[in-house]
């Protein structure tokens, strides 16, 4: 018996639905699932187009999409879509509102940071680097990748930013729902009081297949990797 067939069928066939509303067509039948996963292949104008392997951890209950797409136009589309049922998708560039995608990792030692930075799809910068002297590990990352965002923001006269993020602590911090206990913390909720920017705070589930958090995913390990 396959596990979590029932689960996976229901989001491939959601995934299905919104994908054949852009002329996109997904199919799927029994051999196409695995435990804790289900096998998509799609196609436009009756020209394949690739497969999608969407992933479903129970323990969090999320699901995860990896694309294996040989059409650049229709894994745009597909980004937009998952976004959409994910309630991911970023302001349009005509908003004016730039998107902050922000990480931090911690691999061997190193603590990296990591952030992209978007106005509607295109990215107009990417921010990393390593701590040297970092106390908590990935903990400083996270905080310092918001900072390093801001100061960015600052320096390019942006007045309004929404920040999105996998670590809680990013916006709990900020906001005061968590007292900052320690001295970083507290240093990063003094700098975000003093910044004087409209803030939009964004919880994004990490590793569920958007790309742009990906993308900050990806700046901060090799952040960490390269002062390794």
């Amino acid at each position: 018996m396959t596990l979590y067939k029932k689960e996976l069928r229901n989001k491939a066939l959601e995934l299905q639905n919104m994908l054949e509303k852009q002329n996109i067509k997904v199919s799927f039948n029994n051999n196409s699932f695995r435990d804790y996963l289900i096998r998509l292949a799609v196609a436009a104008n009756d020209i394949p187009g690739g497969n999608l392997l969407v992933y479903y951890k129970p323990t969090k209950n999320t699901y995860s999409l990896r694309k294996q797409i040989n059409n650049s136009e229709i894994d745009t589309i597909i980004d937009s879509v998952w976004n959409k049922i994910n309630r991911s998708e970023t302001y349009p560039a005509e908003s004016g509102i730039y998107e902050a995608f922000v990480d931090g990792s911690y691999i061997s030692g190193v603590t990296g940071y990591g952030a992209a930075i978007y106005l509607g799809n295109e990215l107009k910068a990417e921010i990393s680097g390593a701590i040297s002297d970092a106390q908590f590990r990935q903990f400083d990352g996270e905080l310092k990748s918001v900072v390093e965002t801001i100061k960015w923001c600052r320096d390019n006269g942006i007045k309004k930013i929404r920040i999105n993020y996998d670590y809680q602590g990013i916006e709990k911090f900020a906001t005061g729902k968590w007292k900052a206990g320690n001295d970083i913390s507290k240093e990063y909720v003094d700098f975000i009081l003093k910044a004087k920017m409209e803030i939009e705070w964004r919880h994004i589930k990490s590793h569920t297949g958007n790309q742009k958090n990906n993308k900050a995913d990806f700046l901060a390990k090799k952040a960490a990797l390269r002062k390794k």
